[in-house]
């Protein structure tokens, strides 16, 4: 049974720790020829979710999601039901924000409150409105770069919103694969995204850990033939 590593910490620094020694025996087993210290395949890359993973963006998504709900006559909504909602893909969370009957497909107000989000938001990005949690940057994504270690980036926003994000963060070169829900099979938990960044990077899904911090996230790695490390520090935690 393959492990799911969850870091339960509010501080990020004992679980980055944790990820690099991680990354650095897998190096170290791959230096000495061996299949690798954990008795798994050698893990070639790093994929990432974006918010509530990476970024520190609850306050964004929040803000614009009641914005434009608000100013199409809609009710806003709480923070609780803003993290409910963050399990589904963004034009049935605001089908499910407008009418909480609406859990299986998107509605037409849905589709349309989804796409007036996204500009919106996009538009939004900068280093203080989408940061990284602390320390990622120069503790993980730049110090696995160095290593060799392949990084990419999927997530259940649009691909506009992910390219905005690691732009604002200044690792964008870092990371080969940078994809969203619009440019993908279908939306996590559905695993063909992820098998599909895998095939971008020219490797097996079993040669790729993803990193996230939902439910869904870990259901879409595992079907995906992935190791999945989930975050307990992110909107999904």
């Amino acid at each position: 049974m393959r492990m799911t590593k969850k870091f339960y910490l509010p501080s990020l620094g004992l679980g980055i720790t944790i990820f690099l020694l991680l990354a650095a025996a897998e190096k170290i087993a791959a230096l000495k020829g061996s299949s690798s210290v954990f008795s798994e395949p050698l893990k070639k890359a790093v994929l990432w979710d974006i918010d509530g993973t990476l970024a520190d963006s609850f306050q964004l998504c929040f803000d614009a999601t009641n914005e434009v709900l608000s100013r199409n006559g809609h009710s806003p909504v709480d923070a609780a039901s803003y993290k409910v909602g963050t399990q589904y893909p963004t034009d049935l969370r605001f089908a499910w924000h407008v009418d909480p009957a609406c859990t299986e497909a998107a509605s037409p107000e849905g589709v349309r409150l989804g796409h007036e989000f996204d500009a919106l938001y996009i538009a939004q990005v900068s280093p203080a409105t989408a940061p990284f949690y602390p320390g990622l940057a120069e503790r993980v994504i730049r110090p696995l770069g160095a290593a060799g270690v392949r990084q990419g980036a999927l997530s259940n926003a649009v691909g506009g919103y992910v390219r905005a994000v690691l732009a604002a963060n200044g690792v964008a070169a870092l990371f080969e694969v940078q994809w969203g829900v619009d440019e993908v099979p279908a939306a996590k938990p559905s695993p063909e995204g992820l098998r599909a960044c895998a095939a971008a990077l020219g490797l097996a899904p079993g040669e790729c850990v993803y990193v996230g911090d939902s439910p869904s996230d870990g259901r879409a790695a595992r079907a995906a033939g992935m190791a999945a490390v989930g975050v307990a520090w992110g909107h999904g935690g």
